[in-house]
């Protein structure tokens, strides 16, 4: 399945916007950082990155931010206690952590980088117990803790106590924590620069009005579809009111753009992308509108149409890991007829609704099996016809992305066998539908 894209491609001109509003810096927001990578028996790839754009997407959301990189315990210990000092009834307080972690009996601990894990007391007496970070921000009406730590312990096949991933904590009174991966279980890097739970994080808190449960539902959903289930993000929240990383209703400042001929092309450029084209920026939104092709660091790229910041009407987006879709688009998604290319050299074209293959399509995979056919939702559904490479087909009614009795299998001779002989072949071998294999933006 296709994944939904990014609603705001300027959320820093919205950021900057956003802080000059006496609402946005009456509310004292503070965030501690910390991303480990260079542990001696097992090095991580991308969590610095992760550490280093979160850090910077939460500046530009109005946040103090404390910020550690390669932390050992003491310096793990020695920052937590100096954001606990930095908070106050009236912060905000966030926490992020990128790097390895691990459950001890039902107990998570964050591991620095000169930990060594050699037995389970080593691992209370060398690592840094969540429960101490809580008891840190104990003082903030607000709290949030993010652990992007569920990756595969390096340590866990040494002590048969130790269980995957982390363990699922009850969040204390107005309090959100927030996990990659569901309790026990472990998360995927992804292809791009970051994680993909910090992916899709990163691309959540920018866009206005989202309060943060609708983030995280959003990150939720995303990492689901990209890992086809394999990684599902989950939260623990007692939080009692509304907090936005970036608020809807922003100060006043100019008319409503509108596009005319004579705009000129611009290069707008942010942390996150690089915007060049004939558009005009709506200055209390930061929306772009008009012609243009936008280059985020991750390497995805997008050329064609934007209205008030969504991809809208003809455009081609294509992912850093080569993937590409050419065709229509409406409300930031894939909606209409278009093309999409897979890594894999798969090709469907046909008919999309809300990201997915719906209506009519061709699917031709890269061993030159070719559906054509019915959709629905993602699946082969409806009336089609499989044609595998030899020139045998399948010719009926398919559901749930299956053939049914309702069919003929013939061979590339021209004999035919009665749909019960058919239906006892193995189509899966043969056929695919889409796979969830897309980056939102």
């Amino acid at each position: 399945m296709l994944k939904r894209f990014l609603t705001s491609l300027l959320a820093s001109v919205v950021m900057s916007i956003c802080l000059t509003s006496p609402a946005w810096a009456a509310e004292k927001r503070v965030a501690l950082v910390i991303g480990n990578a260079k542990y001696r028996d097992a090095p991580l790839g991308k969590t610095l990155n992760d550490a280093r754009d979160m850090a910077n997407m939460l500046r530009q959301t109005g946040f103090e931010v404390i910020e550690l990189i390669d932390g050992t315990q003491k310096e793990m210990n020695q920052a937590i206690a100096k954001f606990g000092d930095r908070l106050s009834s009236d912060a905000v307080a966030l926490f992020y952590y990128a790097g390895h972690g691990m459950q001890l009996r039902g107990k998570n601990y964050l591991i620095p980088v000169d930990a060594q894990i050699t037995n389970e007391t080593s691992i209370r007496l060398g690592s840094v117990d969540v429960d101490g970070v809580l008891d840190q921000l104990a003082s903030s009406d607000l709290k949030v803790i993010i652990l992007d730590a569920c990756r595969n312990n390096p340590f866990g096949r040494r002590f048969r106590s130790l269980g995957g991933g982390l363990a699922q904590m009850d969040a204390p009174k107005r309090s959100l924590i927030a996990y990659a991966a569901a309790p026990g279980k472990t998360a995927v890097d992804g292809d791009g620069r970051n994680g993909l739970f910090t992916q899709e994080l990163l691309k959540q808190i920018q866009v206005p009005g989202l309060t943060i449960e609708q983030v995280f539902k959003n990150v939720r959903r995303e990492v689901a579809r990209a890992t086809r289930d394999k990684q599902i993000p989950w939260e623990s929240s007692s939080l009692t009111g509304d907090f936005y990383f970036v608020p809807a209703t922003l100060p006043a400042a100019a008319a409503e753009p509108t596009v005319t001929d004579e705009v000129e092309e611009q290069v707008i450029r942010t942390d996150s992308f690089t915007a060049t084209g004939k558009m005009v920026l709506d200055k209390v939104t930061g929306a772009m509108t008009g012609e243009g092709r936008i280059a985020w660091l991750n390497g995805d790229h997008y050329e064609g149409a934007l209205v008030n910041g969504k991809k809208q009407g003809r455009g081609s987006f294509t992912w850093a890991n080569g993937q590409r879709y050419d065709g229509e688009w409406s409300e930031d998604r894939i909606n209409g007829v278009g093309t999409l290319h897979y890594t894999n050299g798969d090709r469907y074209e046909g008919e999309f609704r809300n990201g997915e293959p719906h209506g009519k399509g061709t699917y031709t995979l890269h061993n030159g099996d070719v559906y054509v056919g019915a959709w629905l939702n993602g699946n082969k559904h409806g009336q089609g016809r499989l044609t595998w490479v030899g020139g045998d087909y399948w010719e009926g009614e398919f559901r749930d992305d299956q053939p049914t009795d309702n069919g003929r299998l013939v061979y590339g001779d021209g004999v035919g066998a009665a749909a019960e002989q058919a239906a006892e072949l193995p189509p899966a071998g043969k056929t695919a539908k889409p796979a969830a294999r897309t980056k939102a933006k």
